[in-house]
C-alpha cells in the first residue's frame, strides 16, 4: 500500500488514536488464536512506531498466532491459512490506524476535507470499494466511520474506509486548488453532498 504521508507527525496520532482504542476495549480480528489475540496489540503497536505493513505481516505468521478457522467471506468458516492471512490482516489494521491517524492531524491542522483514493491494485476488478475511488468527503465523517462497518456489529449500510480485507483505498490531505474548487461548490451547492449515505 501506498501511504503518502507515513511520517513521524502521523505516526504519533495513529498511536494516540490505538492506544485510546486498547484502553476502551480493543478491536481483535475473530481469525486469531487467543495467542494471537493477546499478543496482536503489541505487534501492531511495534509496526506503527516504526515497522510497516509488511514487517507486521511478517510478525503474524506464526501458526500459532491463529485460529484453525476463521470467518469465510462467502460465509460459513474456512480453514485459516497462515501466511495469506497474516498479509490481509496487516494491510487491512494498518491502513485503518493510518486513516485514523492522518484525519485526526488533519483535523488537529484545522482542515475539513479529505480524499480517498487506491493506495494498491485491487486482487480482481470491480471490487467491494471501487465506488470509494477519489471521494473527496469530510474528514470527520472518515474519522468517526472507524470501523463501523463491521464492529461491535456489522452494519453494511454505513460507510467506513476501509470498508473491508479486500479494499485498497486509503486517504490523502487534499490540494489547495482542490480546496479552492471545493469554496466554489459550497456556495453554490452546499455541503451536504459530500457527506457519505447512512
Amino acid at each position: 500500500m501506498r501511504y503518502e504521508e507515513l511520517d513521524q507527525e502521523t505516526r504519533r496520532w495513529m498511536l494516540e488514536e490505538f492506544k485510546a482504542e486498547e484502553a476502551a476495549g480493543p478491536y481483535r480480528s475473530p481469525s486469531l488464536s487467543a495467542e494471537g489475540k493477546r499478543r496482536f496489540g503489541e505487534l501492531m503497536e511495534r509496526a506503527i512506531t516504526d515497522g510497516t505493513e509488511e514487517s507486521l505481516a511478517q510478525e503474524l505468521r506464526p501458526r500459532e498466532l491463529w485460529a484453525e478457522y476463521e470467518p469465510s467471506p462467502l460465509g460459513g468458516i474456512r480453514r485459516t491459512e497462515p501466511a495469506r492471512a497474516a498479509v490481509a490482516l496487516a494491510r487491512t489494521e494498518f491502513n485503518t490506524w493510518y486513516i485514523r491517524g492522518l484525519c485526526r492531524r488533519l483535523m488537529e491542522e484545522g482542515e475539513i476535507y479529505c480524499q480517498v483514493y487506491r493506495a494498491a491494485p485491487a486482487d480482481a476488478p470491480g471490487d467491494v470499494c471501487e465506488s470509494y475511488q477519489n471521494m473527496v468527503l469530510e474528514i470527520r465523517f472518515l474519522y468517526n466511520g472507524h470501523r463501523i462497518k463491521y464492529w461491535p456489529k456489522p452494519n453494511d449500510r454505513a460507510f467506513s474506509v476501509p470498508c473491508g480485507p479486500q479494499c485498497r483505498h486509503s486517504v490523502r490531505r487534499i490540494s489547495s486548488s482542490m480546496k479552492a474548487m471545493i469554496e466554489l461548490e459550497e456556495r453554490q451547492f452546499g455541503a451536504a453532498f459530500r457527506r457519505p449515505g447512512p
